[in-house]
């Protein structure tokens, strides 16, 4: 230790430093996620209150194109995905990812008094379903029930899913979006309706040039606007015919937006063992880092003292 470098010696000091207080924030940042999902209680759909909640109940997909996982060409509500190749640097091996991505699609959440919707994006999911195969090509071309071996194929794929009908419980932001006229979202509505319409300037002119001049005047102007405000109040009553509808999303103050087909319980479970491996790490970091410091100093003293006694 005397022997060494200062600025190589303070330089790992400093990582070992950074490294251990990295670990004792990610591992109460994990203590925290075990503590939400444990002191949370379940909230029903019907009687959810506005704000932070959570909700459980069965995947399900919402009206529309159905949702379909991009390797295993799945029907699900949710899918995550990424293809690794195998990469070598000297002597060690290891996969790199070439290729991922994860689906934003909304999907619902239903309980047995209601339903939500759930918006995905940017949520920590937590999938019991993971599929981990191989193959040689950068895309599978043959499903995980077939793919290559292990050890000798080039390429692996992982993909994740939440199916309709898988049991998930979810925390995030609950939001009741009621149907109702806004003034301002009706203007603008009106004014992109007018917009749409000038760009054919025949038809504009056959409904409300009442003169036949080829131009409209101001209260023919009038006219055209107020048919426009018809049509746009027309179609905000029929939304507002609509039952109201519930989302969950990511909180907007930073707690944490959780959806699991895990139970509860193994979620939980989970964090704290990684809230243990992270407190772990800050240890033997720290101590590293302080037998660096006391060693060096000692070295300093003793060389300091050596000098003195000879003299």
């Amino acid at each position: 230790m005397h022997a060494a470098d200062p600025g190589n010696f303070w330089l790992w000091t400093i990582v070992l430093c950074v490294v251990a207080a990295g670990a004792l924030v990610a591992g109460f940042m994990f203590l925290l996620r075990a503590w939400t999902v444990e002191e949370t209680p379940v909230s029903l759909v019907r009687s959810a209150a506005q704000g932070y909640v959570k909700l459980a109940g069965h995947a399900d997909l919402m009206p529309g194109p159905p949702i379909i996982s991009p390797l295993t060409q799945s029907r699900c509500t949710w899918w995550s995905y990424k293809v690794e190749e195998r990469a070598r640097t000297g002597r060690n091996q290891g996969w790199q990812t070439i290729e991922h991505g994860t689906s934003d699609d909304l999907f619902l959440i239903r309980d047995t008094t209601g339903q939500c919707v759930i918006d995905p994006e940017h949520a920590e999911v937590i999938a019991a379903t993971r599929t981990v195969w191989y193959g040689d090509q950068p895309r599978p071309q043959r499903g995980p029930s077939i793919g290559g071996f292990a050890l000798t194929s080039p390429y692996r794929y992982v993909e994740e899913l939440i199916v309709p009908q898988d049991f998930i419980f979810a925390l995030g932001f609950f939001r009741t979006q009621n149907a109702g006229v806004d003034a301002m979202a009706v203007n603008q509505d009106v004014a992109q309706l007018l917009h749409d319409w000038k760009q054919d300037q025949a038809d504009l002119l056959r409904r409300f040039d009442a003169d036949h001049d080829g131009q409209l005047n101001d209260r023919e102007w009038e006219a055209a606007r107020q048919a426009a405000r018809d049509q746009v109040l027309a179609q905000e009553r029929q939304t507002m015919q609509r039952p109201p509808m519930n989302v969950l999303a990511k909180p907007e103050d930073g707690r944490r937006f959780i959806i699991s087909t895990r139970p509860e319980k193994q979620v939980i479970r989970r964090f704290q063992l990684a809230a243990a491996g992270c407190l772990l790490v800050f240890v033997i970091a720290g101590v590293a880092a302080g037998y660096r410091i006391t060693t060096h100093d000692k070295a300093s003293t003793a060389t300091s003292v050596v000098p003195s006694a000879q003299t």
